[in-house]
């Protein structure tokens, strides 16, 4: 993901990267874990430091969605919006078999990498959080499917 929300203005808001940053440390903790014998105590004093951290990680995240939030709506009372499925980008690809029967090169390592990056963004949280928002200041939110997203957009504004 290039960039996490694009306002009108033309103002490009960074995607945090909350679990890439502590990726290297969880990483860490999780192979210690794997040597441990389970349910010893070395086993789950290590089981509650990987927990804290996905919920450090978890906490920046809304954090900051929150914050972004209230500053998308600090100087307009409507947000249009394009309803991804984000389920759908972060699929699999589907494999592919050769003319011998052996498995073909599909790209799904190379996008394994993005779905990482589209999960860590946590969008549909964001767009949670933004109708909250809304909802709690009294402005709207409109969204819309991407086909012919904008020719229905200039429509609505004339």
């Amino acid at each position: 993901m290039l960039h996490y929300a694009v306002t009108s203005d033309g103002d490009l808001i960074e995607v945090p990267k909350f679990f890439r940053f502590s990726e290297h440390r969880l990483s860490k903790l999780q192979v210690t874990l794997a040597k441990k014998q389970k349910h010893s105590p070395p086993w789950k004093i290590l089981k509650r430091k990987i927990a804290k951290l996905h919920q450090l990680i978890a906490k920046q995240r809304l954090e900051w969605q929150f914050n972004l939030a209230y500053h998308l709506f600090s100087d307009v009372s409507v947000i249009f919006l394009e309803d991804l499925l984000v389920a759908n980008l972060v699929r699999r690809c589907k494999a592919k078999l050769g003319d011998n029967g052996q498995f073909l090169p599909n790209g799904q390592s190379a996008k394994s990498g993005l779905n990482k990056s589209l999960q860590d963004a946590a969008t549909y949280q964001f767009l949670e959080v933004l109708e909250y928002v809304a909802w709690k200041l009294g402005k709207r939110i409109i969204t819309r499917r991407p086909k012919r997203y904008i020719s229905t957009l200039l429509g609505m504004l004339e």
